[in-house]
């Protein structure tokens, strides 16, 4: 084993409280300058839309309480709720008939919005500082804010019922467009309150898992073992999520024993093709997530650290 207990230890560990207050000082800043350049009354009178409502919100990592201090990107969701996204698919016909017959179709979309958000951010801070990405906003670190991934949104609704718009039932997450023409759909309400439902009955032991497992493929990539894009930290915690609350118990040497000869199992019998997304609407491995040569890779990296004393 390359590290020691107490190795492990301090990669479990959340990084310090001030990491954490300078991620809410940038939260508050972002929505300071859009609350105050989103001209709503404008956007609501051209494109005739009775509201004009956002969410703000953290995801990811620090949303769900698995930030590693060698990861220091933040994801901030600008999510509109006023406009939705929706999706059909498990509708029955009559019901499909009954949307279609209700619907409205906004004209405002998704490209005005991420527009909108982009020049009231540059408003208050600059080019410099704000930067078009094909999937995100990018707001660069300095010295007053973090870095964050900032990530206008819809609301995405998963139909699962219709008779009419008051009498309806759907899933609902956020979706958007990247620049590229790409869709992307995510529950992350979801995802945050299954990880938070797995931290409580492992008494906070998989919170502390995932870190460590998060921080070893940081070690990783710095060692050139593997490559930066074979495991999302998203990934890393919906792998784990899959596995039994027994793992995680121990010293943090036997989590990681357990929990990697586990995994190993898994993917040689092909388990882990039924992974699925703590979100509980998607599977871990598909076209649209990770892919069995990337997490082979990742796992391979992880055998390493097992079983030798360096890299």
């Amino acid at each position: 084993m390359i590290y020691t207990e107490r190795q492990l230890e301090s990669f479990g560990t959340p990084p310090f409280k001030y990491e954490t207050n300078q991620i809410i000082r940038t939260k508050d800043a972002i929505q300071k300058a859009l609350d105050e350049n989103i001209p709503n009354a404008t956007i609501k009178e051209s494109f005739d839309l009775s509201s004009f409502k956002y969410d703000i919100y953290l995801q990811g990592s620090y949303k769900n309480s698995t930030n590693i201090s060698k990861s220091s990107d933040v994801d901030i969701v600008i999510e509109l709720t006023s406009v939705y996204f929706p999706d059909t698919t498990l509708l029955t016909e009559s019901h499909k008939r009954n949307y279609d017959a209700s619907r409205n179709t906004s004209k405002y979309k998704f490209a005005n919005f991420k527009n909108d958000v982009q020049s009231a951010l540059v408003k208050t801070f600059g080019n410099g500082i704000i930067h078009r990405g094909d999937k995100c906003i990018i707001f660069n670190e300095n010295e007053n804010f973090c870095k964050a991934d900032i990530l206008p949104c819809f609301t995405h609704k998963k139909f699962i019922m219709f008779e009419s718009y008051s009498t309806s039932r759907a899933n609902e997450g956020i979706e958007f467009s990247t620049d590229s023409g790409k869709t992307v759909i995510n529950y992350p309400h979801q995802h945050f309150n299954s990880l938070a439902a797995k931290s409580d009955s492992t008494s906070g032991t998989f919170k502390q898992t995932v870190r460590m497992f998060k921080t070893l493929k940081e070690e990783l990539i710095a060692n050139g073992k593997i490559g930066e894009g074979i495991a999302k930290s998203y990934y890393i915690e919906n792998l784990l999520f899959n596995l039994e609350d027994s793992i995680f118990t121990g010293t943090y040497k036997e989590k990681f024993s357990k929990a990697l000869e586990k995994l190993i199992v898994d993917f040689k019998s092909g388990a882990v093709n039924n992974y699925t997304c703590a979100n509980g609407f998607q599977k871990l491995i598909s076209t649209e997530t990770w892919n069995t040569e990337s997490l082979k890779q990742y796992l391979l990296g992880l055998i390493l650290i097992r079983d030798n004393n360096e890299f």
